[in-house]
């Protein structure tokens, strides 16, 4: 394994957009509600690497051989939405990192930057429960942000717990409201079959999403990602994993999530498919 770069900013060079068809990305449709037509130009983004957090389900961190945080200085990171947006005309962008909201001197720096260059954008990026704060939620705003992506995995307390995302629902409700009340959008992100998953607890989540009634909402499969937690305990129990990487896919026709303690593999991915019919014509989200 190579030693881990400590200086980004020296020793990556910035990303080679000319080289990349960039008439062609588009961005998710959700991210472009209030504009439909205008999904394109769109452009990906890393102001960060790694994560400093270790829930079960994530793999983000396998490549770095332990968790891991490092960031590109804001200035990095402006320079190289100046390119986007003078010589390509993205206003669509997605901050990949796995965490975004987090380093206070990054998050706000980045938006002081955006903000002192007066650019129109429509920003996605992540957030956790915990690390929002109030402070935050202006400058995401007035820099662009239109969209934060919330890990809620769970309904359950106790599942959440498992999976060492330790909030309440009422630390949840609380947080979404204030994000959307700043004027930005949520994407909730929930999990079906988790290891202490049962049909119950799973409906919690899916009640649980309903509440909450975000601008989107993505449902997944708990997937035991090479590299995770989730995936070394699979590997304790026997439990049958994907023979290849599609079964990893969670929109695959050959899709194998993990069974829980008392659920076979099936009933999640029937649970998930379903929670997904329930959530999307639920006459509250439709208005």
């Amino acid at each position: 394994r190579a030693p881990l770069i400590q200086d980004l900013d020296s020793e990556l060079p910035g990303i080679a957009w000319d080289l990349l068809p960039m008439e062609k990305y588009r961005a998710h449709n959700w991210h472009c509600f209030e504009d439909i037509e205008h999904r394109k130009p769109y452009a990906a983004l890393y102001t960060s690497l790694g994560c400093p957090f270790s829930c079960t389900f994530c793999c983000i961190n396998a490549p770095f051989g332990k968790s891991s945080y490092r960031m590109f200085s804001p200035k990095w990171v402006i320079r190289e939405i100046d390119t986007l947006v003078n010589k390509y005309g993205v206003r669509n962008i997605k901050f990949i990192d796995e965490m975004f909201v987090l380093n206070e001197a990054h998050v706000l720096g980045i938006c002081d930057l955006i903000i002192e260059a007066g650019y129109d954008l429509n920003i996605w990026a992540y957030a956790r429960v915990d690390t929002i704060k109030e402070k935050f939620l202006e400058k995401l705003r007035k820099a662009g942000f239109r969209w934060l992506a919330l890990g809620i995995e769970s309904g359950s307390r106790h599942v959440r717990d498992g999976a060492k995302k330790r909030f309440s629902n009422e630390d949840i409700m609380e947080v979404v409201r204030k994000i959307q009340s700043a004027g930005i959008y949520v994407g909730a992100n929930y999990i079906f079959g988790l290891p202490d998953d049962t049909m119950e607890t799973m409906q919690e989540t899916l009640e649980l999403a309903l509440k909450i009634n975000a601008e989107w909402a993505n449902f997944y499969c708990a997937m035991a990602y090479p590299g995770s937690a989730l995936y070394h305990l699979a590997k304790e129990k026997g439990w049958t994993l994907p023979p290849g990487w599609i079964g990893y896919s969670q929109h695959a026709y050959e899709v194998l999530p993990l069974p829980t303690e008392v659920l076979p593999a099936r009933e999640v991915l029937q649970f998930r498919d379903n929670a997904f019919q329930t959530y999307f014509t639920n006459p509250l989200y439709l208005e």
